[in-house]
């Protein structure tokens, strides 16, 4: 008979490798909890919340945002370099640099014609520059400057109410009127689409022109908005995982192409159909916010929105309507918001260290320099949220060439579609930090979103299409 004393000597040492082996217990026991299919699929779509908002909010403290206080507006405005020239001098202070956000936008728009960029190593050389520049080439016509936030930008963003039809067609029920423009928003090509009111807390307002450097009303619109319809766009994951380098960027410029096609077109239907409506691409409206209040997904650490299935994979555009007479969807929690309390993996691996370690979302941002208005005049506050640092995103992406990425590469929920994540995400709704911690510790362990630059090129490059 076998002694069984002694077995314990064959269990790992490790204290890391005791927890994961914990870890792993308590998955196991979550896979046999939930081993119904149409379970786990009721789970993924969420548990609706009463109120129009998934988190709190603090209406003492919640505004319209003012888009003069976008980052891109900040480096892009000749006026705003006049009027608050104390921005890059403060930020300079604080990085210890000479720098300035119009010197960062520079070298961002440098990228156009790369030669001084081009580098011998794998994400950055002559092939990855092409990639991920000709990406984007479609936007030089669709939507000048739209994904730098430009509202009312030429081209399929326009606000002319191009082909807006006299009659107004009828639905029978709002129900119908949600399916029949959610059905022509898959037929244009988006990955998921929700509809909710427009609610101007969430708005940008006043808008700002970059071209011009003026202020934008909106009551330019031509139109009272009534309904905001949210589009989610896939980036390719095999693309993500070579963040920060160039192809990544070139499925990131995909889909703003994307954006701005499939709102284009969706804008172009409900007009057909006699309502006014405009296309939105990185401009107008909170885009995160108005997913979640679409029943979308949730805002993540990083300040992207989850959605399951796709995770933070995701690019946001929206056609904003006076039309009115259709069901609207209802905010759903994920878990995600509390599962991000334990993970904090994006926090660890943004090379700018613009992302929040806190435990806990808050009201207000509390990164360095929280207090002094020089250094905290952009985000949108009074929503229970982790807030980052945009302007040392803004700077790493200068020094990068082109952008990031890195904090959705690394994220856990940026998996492909397989049977074992989407367990896990449909037990998030009711675990708690053991199982997010395993989350945490598989993905590194299996190297999902910690791959190497060369390793994850080579596999991009390379794989079989």
């Amino acid at each position: 008979m076998t002694d069984h004393t002694d077995m314990t000597t064959d269990l790992p040492s490790d204290p890391s490798r005791r927890r994961l082996f914990k870890y792993s217990a308590a998955a196991a026991g979550v896979a046999v909890a939930v081993g119904a299919g149409s379970w786990i699929k009721k789970r993924i779509e969420g548990i609706p919340v009463a109120g129009d908002y998934p988190v709190p909010v603090d209406d003492a403290v919640l505004k319209p945002f003012n888009q003069r206080n976008w980052i891109f507006a900040q480096a892009g405005s000749k006026k705003n370099w006049a009027d608050f020239p104390e921005r890059d001098q403060a930020f300079a202070k604080l990085i210890g640099e000479n720098w300035s956000f119009r010197d960062g936008l520079k070298k961002i728009f440098s990228a156009g014609t790369p030669q001084t960029w081009i580098e011998n190593k794998p994400g950055y050389t002559q092939l990855d520059w092409a990639l991920g520049l000709a990406a984007q080439r479609p936007l030089d016509v669709l939507g000048k400057a739209a994904k730098y936030g430009q509202p009312n930008a030429p081209g399929m963003m326009s606000w002319e109410q191009k082909n807006l039809m006299e009659n107004q067609w009828q639905f029978e029920s709002k129900q119908q009127a949600a399916q029949y423009i959610k059905r022509a928003a898959k037929l244009f090509g988006a990955d998921r689409c929700g509809i909710t009111y427009n609610d101007h807390r969430f708005n940008y307002d006043p808008m700002y022109d970059i071209m011009r450097d003026q202020e934008i009303s909106w009551d330019g619109l031509g139109f009272k908005p009534k309904t905001v319809i949210v589009l989610l766009h896939e980036m390719d994951y095999d693309a993500i995982r070579t963040a920060p380098s160039l192809p990544s960027i070139g499925t990131v410029n995909k889909a703003y192409v994307d954006m701005a096609v499939q709102a284009g077109q969706l804008a172009d239907f409900i007009r057909r159909l006699g309502y006014k409506a405009v296309a939105s691409h990185n401009d107008m409206i909170n885009k995160v916010a108005y997913g979640m209040k679409a029943g979308l997904g949730e805002a993540a650490r990083n300040g992207a929105l989850v959605a399951p299935g796709l995770g933070p994979r995701v690019r946001i555009s929206a056609v904003i309507t006076e039309l009115d007479f259709v069901e609207y969807d209802v905010p759903r929690r994920f878990g995600i918001q509390e599962f991000c309390e334990h993970c904090k993996l994006c926090a660890d691996a943004c090379p700018g260290k613009a992302i929040t370690h806190d435990d806990k979302p808050s009201f207000t941002p509390t990164f360095e320099g929280a207090d002094d208005p020089a250094l905290n005049w952009h985000g949108h506050k009074g929503i229970y949220k982790f807030h980052n640092d945009a302007k040392k995103c803004f700077k790493f992406w200068a020094d990068n060439g082109i952008g990031c990425a890195q904090c959705i590469k690394t994220c856990p929920w940026n998996k492909p579609d397989f049977w074992h994540h989407r367990i896990i995400d449909a037990s998030n709704t009711f675990t708690g930090g053991e199982i997010h911690s395993f989350m945490r510790e598989m993905d590194s362990l299996f190297g999902y979103g910690n791959m190497e630059i060369e390793k994850a090129n080579l596999l991009f490059w390379n794989k079989e299409v």
